[in-house]
């Protein structure tokens, strides 16, 4: 059934039905949107949530759509990225105005060149400054709440507030925001004036962690969680799973704890290989692995 969407007219909004989302995720899995949306300002973010909210309509923020696996069937709600505004960000001395439409290693690169530490253990990570925070990323001993000072969210029902990010519970992997259904449109940081040569040297080191450790395939990252005190994919190489396939999906022979797409592969072959990564690790070690990549 098509939707009416001219209640969204004369918003700063790109509006398209029944878009596929597979282009639109790391995995290049996904099947269509009922209604996908390039949101490019906060008038028109309050306005396409109430209009999702007025019609029962599930809401999908998808970043960079680098931590998730969306059905074949698709999604039967509004699917929707920021951009425009969104996108913006502004450096004013060691403080920083990122948008949640901006891409992190963009913010990354932009930083170190402004000679400012502490977002070099991030750049790499495919995700935009919204989703970054709802999930608190991080890599290589940094996460971004380490640096975060203030978020601004915008409601299901469209109203916006500005809280200090110490008033958010946070841990590895994980905020609260992730419980709740307001949308991360921006975030304020505050890094460390540093000799630019300083930085520039940590941002290559990480560069080429990342290289090596990383598969070139569609991947989404990390499939799960590291346990308390141990590696996810230390445990998952020591069961052997390395190379393991089903349909078009594969446990990454390069990162045990990554599955790739080696074209075609659908979200059933990955919730297949995922469900048996977990039993092979709870059956050898009794650990139950927990899913890094959000599963809708």
């Amino acid at each position: 059934m098509t939707l009416d969407l001219t209640p969204l007219a004369g918003e700063r909004v790109v509006l398209r039905e029944n878009h596929p989302l597979e282009g639109r995720t790391t995995l290049r899995i996904g099947g269509p949107a009922r209604v996908f949306a390039e949101v490019e300002d906060t008038s028109a973010l309050a306005a396409l949530l109430r209009f999702a909210a007025e019609r029962g309509l599930p809401v999908l923020p998808l970043g960079k759509g680098s931590n998730i696996l969306v059905p074949d069937a698709g999604f039967p709600g509004v699917a929707f990225v920021l951009a425009g505004d969104f996108s913006k960000v502004v450096i004013d001395g060691n403080v920083v105005h990122a948008g949640g439409g901006a891409s992190l290693m963009s913010l990354a690169v932009l930083t170190k060149n402004a000679g400012l530490k502490g977002l070099e253990n991030l750049s790499g990570i495919p995700s935009s400054v919204g989703g970054a925070i709802r999930i608190n990323a991080g890599a290589y001993g940094g996460e971004i709440f380490d640096v975060l000072r203030e978020i601004e969210l915008v409601s299901r029902t469209g109203d916006v507030s500005r809280v200090d990010a110490k008033s958010i519970r946070w841990g590895y992997r994980w905020t609260e925001l992730m419980e709740r259904t307001d949308i991360v449109t921006a975030g304020v940081l505050e890094l460390e004036s540093r000799p630019k040569e300083e930085v520039d040297a940590r941002f290559r080191e990480v560069t080429e962690k990342r290289r090596n450790a990383l598969p070139k395939k569609p991947n989404a990252g990390s499939i799960f969680k590291n346990p308390e005190g141990r590696y996810a994919g230390k445990l998952l190489e020591a069961c052997g799973l390395k190379g393991r396939q089903v349909g078009a999906a594969q446990i990454s022979e390069v990162h045990a704890n990554v599955i790739v797409n080696l074209g075609g592969a659908t979200a059933a072959d990955v919730r297949a290989l995922m469900a048996e990564m977990q039993a092979a690790v709870r059956e050898r070690f009794g650990v139950e692995l927990v899913p890094e990549v959000e599963v809708l």
